[in-house]
Order: C-alpha cells, then structure tokens, then sequence
C-alpha cells in the first residue's frame, strides 16, 4: 500500500453476514493494517450520514438493511453511494469476480469486487482506492464540497459530477491550460493546481454562463475563470480548515521547493516523490448544447504534510461513535 514515512490506520466499515468470511475479514484488517468498523442495530444510513473518517466500505451482496428497506448488497452499495460518494465500495460476491451480469444501475457506486478466499483480489483494491492511506477521507470530502460549490456558484445551468478521487504518482498535465496556487494551512504547505482544456471553457463563457461578458471573449477570460475557480475554491477550503485550528506565529512555513515545467513534453515537477491528490470534475450543459468541460483538480503538500495534526484538530472522532452505541469495532 502507498504510504507517507508516517504510515496511518485507515478505517473502513463492513457489512459482511456470513460468519466465515467475517473471521477472515478480521484476519485481513490486522494483516493489512486496518481498524474495521461494523454497524450496530440502528440503521446504517444514520451513521453514514455523520463526517466519520472511513477510507473504504466493504459489503457483501447478501448484505441487506432492514430499516432502509434495502434488500441485498448492491441497494445497500447505491445507497452508500448515494450519501458518501467519496467512498470506494468493495462488493463480495459468491461464485464470481466481476459485475458483468448486472446493469449499468446496479454497478453505480461499487469501484470493484474481491473473493475473501483471494486476498490479493482485496488488497488490489485497497492499493487503488484507499485514499486514506496518505489522506484523510474528511479532508477529501471537505476538499470536495467546497469545489463543488465554487463552481456552482461561478457557472449557471450546468451539472457538476466528479469520480473517486485517486493518487497518481505521474508528473504529466492534463489539457492546455492550469492554475497554480500556492497553499497553506497549520498541516500542510504546498499547492493546488487545476488543469483543463481552453476550447470547452470558451465555449461556456461565450454562451452567457458566467458573469463574463459574452460579447468579447477570449484566451484570457479563459485563464480569469480558472483563476477565479482556483482562487474560490482554496478560499473556502482555507477557511473551513482554519476552522479547526486557526494558525498560530509558528504555522508560517518560509521554504521553497524549485518547480519546473515542460510544456512540450506535457510535464511538471514539484520536488518531490509524494502521491499528487486528484479530483476530477465535470461541468455539463443542463441543456445539452455545449461540450462537457473537465476539470482536473490536484494537492501536492511538497513542503509539508502532517495528517496525524490535522486528525486530532478535526472534530469527528471515530471514538465517539463508538462511544456513544452509533458504532461497534468489527
């Protein structure tokens, strides 16, 4: 599995009814260094609907939740996916590996599937998927939804969607156009690109979707609207963050890291060997006449990066639930 020098436990909930595969699920979190979680009596949607730091969820299609009227595992995985599309979803299956027999509904929301009697089949899917290794899953989700609502705010009518985030460990750019910003909070300092194609961007901006003047429009409204969604989104991250943990005289971080830049060759290098976070976004015409815009959003904490400080300030503690009955240790 990927990992900083500080390697952290990662967390991931389990629907899983069948005694056996329950034993070697167990055996899988000690090996692999996982805390699973599974649900009490009360109703799984309640307790995914709270800001628990999860790094996967892990279901077995016979899994059903009775409260929710949700019959087997794959309603239970659309459901899942429906509250917290962040998570990977992991579906065990009997007798196959795949999802080639169900429908492109019934697939919504499950990134793969593992045979608890091939464990490498799971650990694939951890090494893809589990953000949580590097990334707390709350810090995604937060990412998440304040970029979520700057482009909201900045485009009308079009549909905002994005897929899992993921890891790359490749240095390579996407499109012909990118914000860099630098950024810097009480855990981490380094930066936020976001990377897209001019074309699709001028074509929003020409058909009156942005408070741009549509009437004169070129290159360089382009580059003010990526700026402007680089600067709104760090904006309203950097204060939702600062929420936690407002920083102090000894926050401030004055080194710098030589970054360099191959337009050519599509390339850009930070200075470090670090796993670039990516998110994916896609803005599409409400009204179906313009081409899809795809943003590439990605954090790079080339500087500094320190999980374990933004885990004690963030106020959603995995202990409480279980405290409190909402959880119980698998």
């Amino acid at each position: 599995m990927i990992g900083f020098e500080k390697r952290l436990v990662s967390k991931v909930l389990i629907f899983e009814d069948d005694a056996s595969a329950q034993g070697k699920l167990k055996a899988l979190c000690t090996e692999l260094g996982l805390i699973g979680l599974k649900q009490s009596e009360r109703s799984s949607m309640q307790m995914l609907q709270s800001n628990i730091d999860l790094g996967a969820v892990l279901i077995s299609e016979s899994s059903s939740d009775t409260a929710e009227g949700l019959g087997d595992g794959f309603e239970l995985a659309r459901r899942i996916h429906q509250l917290r599309r962040e998570l990977p979803i992991f579906i065990r299956r009997s007798g196959r590996d795949d999802l080639d027999d169900l429908t492109p509904d019934e697939k919504v929301g499950i990134a793969g599937v593992y045979d608890i009697d091939k464990p490498d089949s799971l650990k694939q899917l951890l090494d893809q998927y589990l953000a949580d290794t590097e990334y707390p899953i709350s810090l995604i989700r937060r990412m998440e939804e304040v970029t979520h609502s700057s482009l909201n705010a900045l485009f009308r009518d079009i549909e905002v969607s994005n897929e899992l985030p993921y890891l790359v460990k490749d240095k390579l750019t996407y499109g012909d156009i990118l914000s860099l910003l630098p950024v810097e909070a009480p855990w981490f300092s380094g930066y936020m690109m976001i990377q897209a194609e001019e074309q699709p961007m001028l074509g929003l901006i020409k058909d009156g979707r942005t408070a741009i003047d549509s009437a004169t429009v070129d290159f360089r409204d382009v580059m003010g609207m990526l700026s402007e969604i680089t600067n709104l989104a760090w904006g309203g991250l950097r204060t939702r963050l600062l929420a936690l943990h407002p920083p102090t005289l000894d926050d401030n971080t004055r080194i710098s890291v030589p970054i360099t830049v191959n337009q050519y060759k599509e390339y850009i290098s930070f200075g470090t060997d670090r796993s670039q976070l990516c998110f994916k976004y896609t803005l599409r015409d409400q009204h179906h006449r313009l081409a899809p815009v795809t943003l590439y959003q990605k954090f790079i904490f080339n500087i500094r990066w320190s999980p374990e400080a933004y885990l004690a300030a963030d106020e959603n503690k995995v202990e409480d639930l279980v405290q409190s009955g909402c959880l119980e240790l698998f």
